[in-house]
């Protein structure tokens, strides 16, 4: 039998949503949210760390290099020191590289290495230090080479 009646509350309808219905939601559309959310930033902070780590290893490998490529004469014993502050023939420009960006700073230190009965020496071994701040928590970090250099007498 179908209803007839025209009344007020027979004709209302119930439209939208109750409050408790819209927090209901919401806290499950949080629930969804958050965890999204920390995983983009956790590998937003993942990026930095190894472009930053990428980074320092460019730098102290081109310094590297450019030592391998320096006239034998020029590898001597160097105490740890800022590169900028380099003297001729282990200054950048002489070792034909390029100086670090603002936020990194490379360190350079060249220590004598007796290899007892190994031809072919002197040996040196090269350290390269290069050192920058963490972009999210301003912790220091450092990023170390360390590699194994023939001169000539």
């Amino acid at each position: 039998m179908k209803n007839n009646c025209l009344c007020h509350s027979c004709l209302r309808r119930p439209t939208g949503f109750s409050l408790v219905e819209l927090l209901i939601a919401l806290f499950i559309i949080q629930l969804i949210i958050a965890p999204v959310y920390l995983m983009f930033t956790e590998a937003q902070k993942t990026m930095f760390k190894a472009a930053d780590t990428l980074t320092a290893s460019h730098l102290a490998s081109s310094l590297v290099a450019g030592l391998r490529d320096a006239p034998v004469k020029a590898l001597r014993p160097q105490p740890l020191e800022d590169d900028t502050k380099l003297a001729s023939p282990l200054d950048l420009e002489s070792l034909g590289v390029l100086p670090v960006p603002a936020e990194f700073t490379r360190k350079l230190e060249i220590i004598p290495v007796d290899l007892a009965g190994k031809e072919g020496g002197p040996y040196y071994l090269v350290e390269v230090q290069i050192s920058w701040f963490n972009r999210k928590t301003s912790t220091p970090v450092e990023y170390i080479v360390r590699d194994l250099l023939r001169g000539k007498k």
